[in-house]
């Protein structure tokens, strides 16, 4: 995007904000009996190379983290999902925090975090750990470096949990039955045996509605893993017993204030704009059924868990 359209949607952002509306369609959705919270997910937080699809800058993951801080209540993964299942009401603005891929600059963030007191579980690559494997979309730029397992242990003692990314960052979706299983059984096994915990949660690797056979699924409860986490966008609702998750990917957003009022779902109707009007970016997500269910019913009348997650 131009800075022209930078500026643009910086400048309605910021006018959108500070109008009130932002807080008048949050009282009004919540009256209506819409309640959810968002997951978020990163991967890598460094300065070596410049932002991409998974990258976010040391500056602005800072200013991120102060926004979440000051205008959102982050909470632990397993505290989010355990509200989103009892069905009761989601504090108003709740959001858990990810990251995948086990990069050696998660060390460095997850301190950033702790100084803002946010807590976060990290999906960890069990292969990669320790090692210079190199993710194939990372061949051809400067070195970055993989987590050691003295630095999960290290983030471990700060208070933050780990979850599994498979074994070898595998495809779930192309991956054979037995295969499949393999990784997520391995995966959960030497994690535990490493860090003496329970990992409850996993996160699918390249986060695609193709990347995760519906077959696949039974062994990953088998497993005994609590629930699993795609990289498809969508807010969790109160009252879903959805066993694969949503999460948001941070570095699709311009700003700060961008994603903070995307999580307050009030940026629905932009985005539908734009797809009728033929705006939306080729490639860009398309964010305008997030809101979907609390637009005309209540949370009771929520559709069935398919509609937002297909796998």
């Amino acid at each position: 995007m131009s800075r022209i359209g930078d500026f643009t949607r910086s400048a309605f952002c910021a006018a959108y904000k500070y109008s009130g509306a932002v807080r008048a369609q949050e009282w009004l959705a919540r009256l209506r009996g819409c309640s959810f919270a968002s997951v978020l997910l990163f991967h890598r937080v460094t300065d070596a190379i410049p932002e991409d699809g998974i990258t976010v800058g040391e500056g602005r993951f800072r200013r991120i983290c102060r926004m979440l801080g000051r205008s959102f209540h982050v909470r632990p993964l397993a505290e989010v999902v355990g509200i989103i299942r009892s069905g009761g009401p989601v504090p108003n603005r709740t959001v858990a925090i990810t990251f995948d891929d086990c990069y050696q600059d998660n060390l460095p963030a997850a301190r950033v975090l702790a100084e803002h007191g946010l807590p976060a579980t990290f999906f960890i690559p069990t292969a990669f750990v320790g090692t210079d494997h190199v993710f194939s979309w990372d061949r051809g730029l400067p070195r970055l470096p993989n987590l050691t397992w003295d630095d999960v242990q290290e983030m471990v003692r700060m208070g933050f949990d780990i979850g599994s990314h498979t074994v070898t960052h595998a495809d779930l979706g192309a991956a054979t039955t037995a295969d499949a299983e393999r990784e997520v059984m391995e995966s959960k096994r030497i994690l535990e045996d490493r860090l003496g915990r329970r990992v409850r949660w996993i996160a699918y690797p390249f986060g695609q509605p193709t990347n995760l056979r519906a077959e696949v699924v039974p062994f990953i409860q088998k497993a005994g893993y609590e629930a699993c986490f795609s990289a498809i966008g969508g807010f969790m609702f109160a009252g879903r017993q959805d066993f694969v998750l949503p999460r948001f990917a941070v570095p699709g957003f311009r700003s700060p204030l961008h994603l903070e009022l995307h999580l307050t779902g009030c940026l629905h109707w932009t985005y539908a704009l734009r797809r009728r009007l033929g705006l939306r970016r080729a490639g860009a997500a398309d964010l305008s059924s997030s809101m979907e269910p609390c637009l005309d019913s209540p949370a009771a009348r929520l559709p069935p868990s398919g509609a937002l997650l297909k796998v």
